[in-house]
């Protein structure tokens, strides 16, 4: 099960798993993961998880940004929408937190032969 690991100086201090259809991340307190942070809008961001289109096992995973003050980073990059890869980087206000897919590293080896739909 994909999680996000809340970290500070490389200690983690926090595990939050993704399960169901989406998780919220705010400062109000009915969000599936609370953070008490000023510069965390009430509804900043949602991790939504749906199924991969070729694997029946995996779900995709995408964060967004919900319209918040100060934004969204992924990788250091400000982002409305982005498909999370395992070992992103995400900031939400003073909050880092680490993708970890629990996939790892061994289906970003894996290729997956599609063949073209005319053959």
């Amino acid at each position: 099960m994909a999680k996000l690991l809340l970290k500070y100086e490389g200690v983690t201090l926090s595990t939050y798993k993704l399960e169901g259809d989406n998780v919220s991340i705010g400062r109000l307190a009915d969000n599936g993961i609370q953070l008490d942070d000023p510069a965390v809008s009430g509804y900043h961001a949602r991790v939504v998880l749906t199924p991969n289109a070729y694997l029946d096992s995996i779900k995709d995973v995408t964060l967004e940004d919900l319209g918040s003050t100060n934004g969204t980073l992924v990788n250091d990059e400000k982002v409305d929408k982005q498909l999370l890869k395992h070992g992103d980087n995400i900031l939400i206000g003073k909050h880092l937190f680490i993708f970890d897919s629990e996939q790892g590293q061994d289906l970003e080896r894996t290729a997956i032969y599609i063949p073209d739909s005319d053959q």
